[in-house]
């Protein structure tokens, strides 16, 4: 069984998303999709008034197109508190409940989607294969964000081209310097087995970002796997609702007058590249041999490993652990996508000036 889980806020045109998925090829399992059309207590009645909208079509819809093994099902949440709104909550509500229709099938398939998104028609066929045919605890779809249909010279396409370049970037910077977990971390384009949903504790409830901090924790378990045979398209679209994300992206972008993307250097990832290539070396080694690692490094990222004690947590590591493969999986739990992103903004804009993703992404192609 495959269940689509999407959260729903003020959103006039969910009805979309939910005629794509139907229009889906369909295979040998039950597909069941909940839209968890949610409001918070800070919301105004005009937007209540419109989720409400919406979540009637979309119970009207729920009702004329159940079939024994393709079902909607429209589920209401008012009065969420908190004094901002965002996906985070809504969407682990969504699949909370999918674990709970699962009636304990462990091997059922959470995907996460959004309320502006289409997919391609193998969207399903393609979820289900890949997870049946290569065993795995997750995945992550292809993404692009629809812009063809903009002038050129519309600075909403121009946007969204330049940071969507900035995700496959960054992604590829990750692969590049050799992190194990080079995914991407979209929340409208993933998908988890019911045991991995469990083992990590669940979707957050964080206002912005959930995704990626989900994620985090899924990946390090391992079979995790990019289907690009199938495409999720999510609108590119201006937003305000939470604090970073592509809408939050594009607005900033636009508000600033900026055609250009900026983003980190590439040269702060071969640095980290040689941090990583080194690791080996540094396995079963006594702190005399990591102190003398450090200062080969290029200087910014010498500074930010002895401010982040790095000498001592290798000892740590080390104490714990009695193979290489347990040692490096040990590391990267610590040297996380957490740990990377302080790196790069340590480093950004006091040492390497921001630059700008066009030219950063052709570097690291080279």
């Amino acid at each position: 069984m495959i269940t689509v889980v999407i959260p729903c806020y003020k959103e006039p045109d969910a009805m979309q998303t939910i005629r794509s998925l139907f229009g889906c090829e369909r295979g040998d399992f039950k597909t069941e999709i909940i839209v968890v059309v949610n409001s918070y207590r800070i919301d105004s009645a005009e937007i209540i008034a419109l989720n409400r909208r919406s979540y009637n079509e979309i119970c009207g819809f729920a009702f004329g197109s159940k079939t024994a093994n393709f079902f909607l099902t429209p589920v209401w949440v008012d009065n969420l508190p908190g004094h901002q709104t965002g996906a985070g909550l809504p969407r682990k509500l969504g699949m909370d409940e999918a674990i709970r229709r699962f009636h304990g099938n462990k091997s059922g398939v959470i995907a996460s989607l959004d309320a502006d998104c289409t997919v391609e028609k193998n969207y399903l066929t393609e979820i289900d294969r890949n997870f049946r045919q290569y065993d795995l605890n997750s995945a992550t779809i292809a993404f692009h964000h629809p812009v063809e249909h903009l002038d050129e010279a519309d600075p909403l396409r121009q946007a969204t081209v330049q940071y969507e370049m900035y995700l496959h970037y960054y992604r590829s910077a990750l692969e590049y310097c050799g992190y194990p977990y080079p995914y991407f971390t979209v929340g409208s384009a993933f998908a988890v087995t019911a045991e991995t949903y469990a083992k990590v504790g669940g979707m957050g409830k964080q206002q912005s970002g959930e995704d990626f901090y989900f994620l985090q924790k899924v990946f390090p378990l391992g079979k995790t796997r990019f289907i690009d045979t199938t495409c999720v398209y999510p609108a590119a679209r201006l937003s305000d609702r939470v604090p970073f994300g592509t809408g939050t992206a594009l607005q900033k972008m636009l508000r600033e007058n900026r055609a250009v993307k900026m983003t980190y250097r590439f040269e702060a990832f071969k640095s980290l590249k040689m941090l990583f290539d080194g690791l080996d070396a540094l396995f079963g080694q006594p702190a005399e041999t990591v102190d003398a690692f450090i200062p080969n490094l290029p200087e910014y990222l010498a500074l930010f490993l002895q401010a982040d004690r790095f000498a001592e947590k290798i000892a740590e590591i080390n104490q714990h652990t009695a193979t290489l493969s347990a040692f490096r999986k040990r590391f990267f739990d610590y040297f996380n996508a957490f740990k990377i992103v302080k790196y790069l903004n340590f480093v950004h804009p006091d040492y390497l000036a921001f630059g700008d993703v066009e030219s950063q992404a052709n570097m690291g192609l080279r």
